[in-house]
């Protein structure tokens, strides 16, 4: 029968294709009836160039803050708060992208914020001081979170159950990628002797590369266009005409047929969506309407409303608990991860000084005054240890593993199998760094560590699209994210506070936290459950 979604498109007969004419179908059925195939390939791939070019915006401040600290005069405090001036940003569009994507529409957020973005990419590059990139940066903070958050949900929601996870998980491949391209791009372009004076402005070569990672989201944007609407959340706000026509054109791609072959005629609201008449807008507050305050009003009902949905029983409980286990894993990405550059900077500036000795511990290292370089007070001098440089990319292209094992195992073991066992073996590698008394032994651990923190952040987003129903997705997924970004910003200002001053407290801490949400994911719920 068409309403068993146990079935797949491969395995229907002609007899049961002709049954299910005659019935409604639901949309777990109608998408495996889609097939997989063409469609699904040049998506995941579209989605996972967006998600480059996130991971590009995300990744830029640390290449373009050496140049800049010259040119606009930063100090330490100022460079640090224009990472975190990013962060705040996301945290801050963190609801309204989510309301406004199930709204509006996954797509015309995605379209227009990935647009919005590379226009302020472009003109921050023109930038003179410190106070007017840091508005630029958290405008771009604030803009590009809506694709690093809606990106999981509008990806997921055009998959089956079957292949929704490792989908998820192989677009988190992209973003591993964008982070080895960055410093090759990085290398490429900064060290070029632009120093062009136009009208007043001074414009060098880190302006120049901060311009030039506008162009990817503009591109994506325009490409993203020409993509259709999430049948899902057509058919969750009643549109059901719009949805079958995309999934027929999903089934003609997929298998070459014709659209009229695709065995269903009519879509099937299940109570998921049926639950959804109960957060949609009224009709007089329509997107149409021609009065700002009318559709201001439209947006904070339909957050309350979302928000009284997110706050019922058992969805609140699982709310809780995925955004309590984002926060536990962006706490160790951003906390140790980020650092671990710094940690091998300074093993090579110490065995270069000290070669006759065999051995030296992370905190007996970190103890040492005379491995901290000074400040440099010419610009020119700053030099980071070629090493350095070789061992990021080694530990980025070992991401890169990551993502492609947690997309393979993805549907072959339980919702919570994958998450757990990321999640602890991150969190014990990250102990173990306490441990590490050579750079070649401090590299292995944190490939260990990257590769399995990385993973496990994109398994989490994805077991949370799976988790949530259409009409609450977008704002739960967006919510996660600000919990996991006040998680990065946290423990981000904490370890470099505290890693000078007692080194065992930042590493156990972060740790511990990790290993903290590995407990958690414990608690999601099976996947035959939802």
């Amino acid at each position: 029968m068409v309403s068993d979604c146990s079935r797949d498109v491969s395995i229907f007969t002609v007899e049961e294709k002709s049954k299910s004419r005659d019935q409604k179908t639901d949309y777990e059925t109608a998408i495996k009836l889609c097939g997989y195939g063409r469609f699904h390939y040049g998506f995941v791939l579209v989605c996972g160039m967006m998600f480059l070019s996130v991971a590009f915006q995300n990744g830029v401040n640390a290449y373009i803050l050496p140049s800049a600290e010259c040119d606009l005069k930063l100090s330490s405090e100022q460079k640090g708060f224009l990472n975190v001036a990013f962060l705040i940003g996301g945290v801050l569009s963190s609801v309204f992208w989510g309301v406004s994507a199930d709204a509006y529409g996954r797509k015309k957020i995605l379209v227009w914020t990935l647009i919005i973005d590379s226009i302020v990419t472009l003109i921050s590059s023109f930038s003179q001081t410190f106070h007017v990139l840091v508005a630029f940066r958290a405008i771009n903070g604030f803009t590009i979170g809506a694709p690093g958050s809606l990106i999981y949900t509008y990806l997921g929601e055009f998959h089956s159950s079957k292949h929704r996870v490792k989908s998820i998980c192989y677009v988190g491949f992209f973003w591993t990628l964008a982070w080895l391209l960055l410093p090759g791009l990085a290398w490429l372009i900064i060290p070029l002797k632009l120093n062009l004076h136009i009208l007043g402005f001074a414009y060098n070569s880190w302006q120049l590369f901060l311009a030039l990672m506008g162009l990817p989201t503009l591109l994506m944007g325009l490409i993203l266009i020409n993509y259709p609407e999430s049948p899902k959340f057509l058919l969750a706000r009643g549109i059901n005409r719009e949805a079958l026509e995309i999934m027929r054109q999903m089934f003609s791609i997929n298998t070459g047929k014709d659209k009229s072959d695709y065995p269903v005629t009519e879509l099937w609201a299940s109570s998921e969506e049926i639950q959804t008449k109960n957060v949609r807008f009224d009709d007089e507050l329509s997107a149409d309407s021609s009065s700002t305050l009318l559709v201001i009003m439209r947006l904070l009902k339909n957050a309350w409303m979302q928000i009284q949905a997110l706050s019922t029983p058992p969805l609140s409980t699982y709310a809780i608990l995925c955004w309590t286990i984002y926060f536990t894993n962006m706490c160790g990405y951003y906390g140790l991860g980020l650092w671990l550059p710094e940690l091998f900077n300074r093993f090579e500036n110490f065995y270069r000084s000290h070669p006759d000795t065999p051995s030296v511990s992370v905190c007996q290292l970190v103890a040492r005054n005379d491995t901290i370089k000074p400040e440099l007070q010419n610009c020119e001098e700053i030099v980071i240890d070629e090493n350095v440089f070789i061992n990021t990319l080694i530990v980025n292209a070992v991401c890169l593993l990551g993502n492609i094992i947690s997309g393979f195992f993805a549907d072959r073991v339980g919702r919570r199998t994958l998450p757990v066992t990321l999640t602890i073996i991150a969190g014990v590698s990250g102990l173990t760094i306490y441990f590490t008394k050579t750079s070649t032994q401090i590299l292995i651990v944190a490939c260990i560590y990257s590769l399995t923190v990385s993973a496990a952040n994109i398994v989490i987003g994805s077991v949370t699209v799976d988790i949530f129903p259409t009409y609450v997705g977008a704002l739960a997924i967006c919510m996660m994210t600000c919990f996991g970004r006040v998680g990065a910003i946290a423990s981000n200002l904490a370890f470099g506070m505290l890693l000078d001053i007692s080194c065992e407290v930042p590493i156990i801490l972060v740790a511990g936290i990790v290993l903290s949400g590995a407990a958690l994911t414990l608690m999601l719920p099976p996947a035959t459950k939802t």
